[in-house]
């Protein structure tokens, strides 16, 4: 899986990302644990980065939101839920996260939409990478996206 996964992510950025988190995983297998897990190198990553908090009831809330996206979008989500997106958006974003809390194992995809006042789509590349707590539940899902479009290359 993991081998397939890391040979159909195009971009550099978002390969670093998945190698870092496979570098944290157990020997014995599984995820990264979020209490072991080196935040701290994270920061190559921190412009593109968001980080969720699983809470009760499949509730995810946006504990950081890297300035890629506050730019892309116009907004910080930092502290808010997914719920507070639009029913569009969030329906699609809760099913990724509980996907991914569901398998504990990474998402990736590949995506375009229009988001504000563009006249054209963007295309950007997603990964979402799961970190469990003590009891092996996840706690946090790390997602980063490029973009990964012509305007973005230009």
């Amino acid at each position: 899986m993991s081998a397939e996964l890391l040979a159909s992510i195009e971009h550099v950025g978002l390969r670093g990302l998945f190698r870092y988190w496979l570098r944290h995983c157990p020997a014995s297998g599984g995820i990264p644990r979020a209490k072991t897990f080196g935040v701290e190198g994270l920061s190559d990553w921190a412009r593109n980065l968001i980080v969720i908090e699983v809470r009760a009831a499949q509730n995810f809330r946006y504990g950081f939101y890297g300035t890629s996206f506050r730019k892309a979008f116009g907004i910080d989500m930092t502290g808010a839920n997914v719920d507070d997106l639009p029913t569009e958006q969030a329906s699609l974003l809760r099913a990724e996260y509980r996907l991914v809390r569901r398998t504990q194992r990474p998402y990736w995809r590949v995506y375009a939409a229009w988001f504000g006042k563009n006249d054209e789509p963007q295309t950007w590349e997603r990964l979402s990478l799961p970190l469990t707590n003590d009891k092996g539940d996840v706690k946090f899902i790390l997602a980063a996206a490029y973009r990964v479009d012509r305007a973005s290359r230009a």
